[in-house]
Formats: C-alpha cells, sequence, structure tokens
C-alpha cells in the first residue's frame, strides 16, 4: 500500500511537471524555486509559472514544490496570488497569499492531503538583460502547511 502511494505521487509530480512545461511552452514565464521550510523541516525544491496581469499589479502564480527531509516526504500545490508593487529600482517587492493543497507522508506512517492557507512576501531583483531572482517568505496561517517557508529562484521568459 505505502509503496503504491509513493508511486501515484511520483505520478502527479510527473503531470503537474508537464502541465508547468507545456504552460512555459505556451510562452508564459517560468522558473525554478528552491529553499527550506521549518514544521516539516525539509529542503524544497520545484517549479513555477507566472501568468498575466489579472488586474493592475495583481499576478496569478502557481507553483508546485517537493520537499525532503525530517524523516520525511512531502508535495506541495501552491495558488498564489502577488500584488507587485511599483519602483523606480531593480528591486521589485510584492505581498500576498494563497491556497495550498499539501500532502505529507512520514516514515512508516500514512500519508495525509490537506488544505491550507499562506500570507507571502517577497523581492524581485536582477538587471534587465538577465533572468529576474527572486526571495520569497511564506507563512503558514492555518495548520495543514508549514509554519514557515524561505524560497529563492530564477524566472525565465
Amino acid at each position: 500500500m505505502r509503496d503504491m502511494l509513493r508511486i501515484s505521487t511520483l505520478a502527479v509530480l510527473v503531470a503537474v511537471c508537464l502541465a508547468f512545461a507545456s504552460t512555459a511552452w505556451a510562452g508564459y514565464p517560468a522558473g525554478v524555486r528552491a529553499g527550506f521550510s521549518s514544521d516539516p523541516d525539509q529542503f524544497l525544491f520545484g517549479l513555477q509559472v507566472e501568468f498575466p496581469p489579472v488586474a493592475k499589479n495583481l499576478y496569478i502564480v502557481p507553483s508546485t514544490e517537493v520537499g525532503i527531509g525530517d524523516d520525511a516526504f512531502s508535495l506541495s500545490v501552491n495558488g498564489d496570488v502577488q500584488y507587485r508593487f511599483h519602483t523606480s529600482s531593480g528591486i521589485r517587492p510584492y505581498a500576498g497569499g494563497g491556497l495550498t493543497l499539501y500532502y505529507f507522508d512520514p516514515d512508516n506512517s500514512d500519508g495525509n492531503t490537506d488544505l491550507g492557507v499562506t500570507a507571502l512576501g517577497g523581492v524581485f531583483f536582477g538587471s534587465e538583460n538577465g533572468p529576474p531572482l527572486f526571495v520569497d517568505v511564506k507563512l503558514g496561517i492555518t495548520d495543514e502547511v508549514p509554519d514557515w517557508k524561505f524560497i529563492f529562484g530564477v524566472m525565465f521568459k
């Protein structure tokens, strides 16, 4: 049963990655992300896509992350909304929040899937000629998601 659950989780991860790749090929900026979380303490890596703004300075940025560590495996699918503040410099802060579908499987136990809420803030920075880099901090508002995540990433257009 446990092996079947891991295989189905891997299948979901592959499907999400293929969906992100096809979206990126459709002309939307996509990026890679990596970092760590607290409670559970894990290293994270994943992908994200940026859709065109839905309103002035308001973006929908879905992402997915795999977490490894703390003797556990996790998979999160995030639906984030970012409000990007207008600045005249190359540093562009943003704030927002989102919903997270979070699968957590501690070793020798059955995994569980929950829906949680996060608040986020971050900064885009980089030169006009290079790909934009970002730093993202997420705080878990509900108990179903990690207490916080600290993510670094790069976007490709």
